[in-house]
């Protein structure tokens, strides 16, 4: 660059000399710059490009380029071109990423990842394949804890945005079980979820559906489990645990942001807008419900489980 720009000024000395004229009049005789009358074309098709004729040369924007072709052109402590990236004329960001367990599992203990548009299209890794591992299951990012210590997952998207997360894996323990769950943790909210679908069944001509307090206790200790997918051996086996020996269906619902008192209502409307969660919950041959809640780390796992004593248990 300063080889360029010392010939640049060579030139326009010796214009100055040559021309019988000063240097200044020179330059400005020498860089005058012009609109430029040519067309440009982008793929064999004319496009129009701000440009400017300098000297018989035309100039254009670095970042109109990117912004034609398709590749970012953005400022950070110099200009940087990534090539790999649409145009944004921004430097990206970082991703927002979390777990839906948090960020301390056990070793064993496995959870979903929070990640934006559901992550399916992400490159995810662990930091340290032997504390904590990385899976895709059913178009989820997944984590599993391996051993104890401490790993970042690191996340890049499509669009090249990156960030990171760090999870700490516990030594060996065994997640809540039926001896240690409190089966009354956030009743109020429970019921207020019970009443909620209810309402939805008897505005589709439905009645109501009592609660079952065995299938109540199975939701609530099956809540303690922030399981992030079904595990119908699981549940089935609970529910037997808690006295309820019939069929069921039950419906999960794992979200992020609502208060305490919102959280009924964003459980149910995530329900009702899901074309399977709403037929489990306008089942004609439900006569028992159960709900469990549990509020993790700003998370809230929400569990319905959906009692039908004309069906059977498979595990029973």
């Amino acid at each position: 660059m300063k080889q360029r720009m010392a010939c640049l000024l060579i030139g326009i000395l010796m214009g100055a000399v040559l021309l019988g004229g000063n240097v200044s009049q020179a330059a400005e005789a020498f860089l005058k710059a012009f609109p430029s009358t040519h067309t440009f074309y982008l793929d064999g098709q004319p496009i129009e490009m701000e440009a400017y004729s300098i000297n018989g040369n035309n100039y254009v924007k670095l970042r109109d380029i990117g912004r034609m072709v398709g590749f970012n052109v953005y400022w950070d402590n110099g200009v940087q071109i990534d090539t790999s990236s649409p145009y944004t004329g921004t430097a990206p960001s970082a991703v927002s990423i979390g777990s839906y367990k948090g960020t301390v599992l056990d070793v064993g203990e496995r959870s979903a990842l929070i990640i934006p548009g559901g992550g399916t299209d992400y490159i995810v890794t662990s930091g340290n394949p032997d504390v904590l591992a990385v899976e895709q299951v059913s178009g989820y990012w997944v984590i599993e804890g391996v051993s104890p210590g401490t790993s970042q997952v690191q996340f890049t998207a499509p669009d090249g945005q990156q960030g990171d997360l760090a999870i700490t894996v516990t030594k060996d323990g065994t997640l809540t079980n039926s001896a240690s769950a409190d089966l009354n943790e956030n009743l109020e909210l429970r019921q207020d979820i019970l009443v909620l679908v209810n309402q939805v069944r008897q505005e589709h001509g439905l009645s109501a559906v009592p609660a079952d307090q065995s299938l109540m206790d199975a939701a609530q200790d099956y809540a303690t489990r922030r399981n992030t997918w079904h595990d119908s051996q699981e549940e089935c086996e609970l529910a037997l645990a808690h006295g309820y020996p019939y069929g069921f269906n039950c419906n999960l619902t794992v979200f992020t942001g609502a208060s305490a008192e919102g959280a009924a209502k964003t459980a149910v409307e995530n329900w009702v807008n899901s074309p399977g969660h709403l037929r489990t919950m306008l089942d004609s041959k439900a006569d028992g419900l159960g709900v469990g809640v549990v509020r993790h780390e700003g998370v809230t796992y929400c569990y319905l489980f959906v009692g039908m004593s004309s069906t059977i248990n498979p595990y029973a």
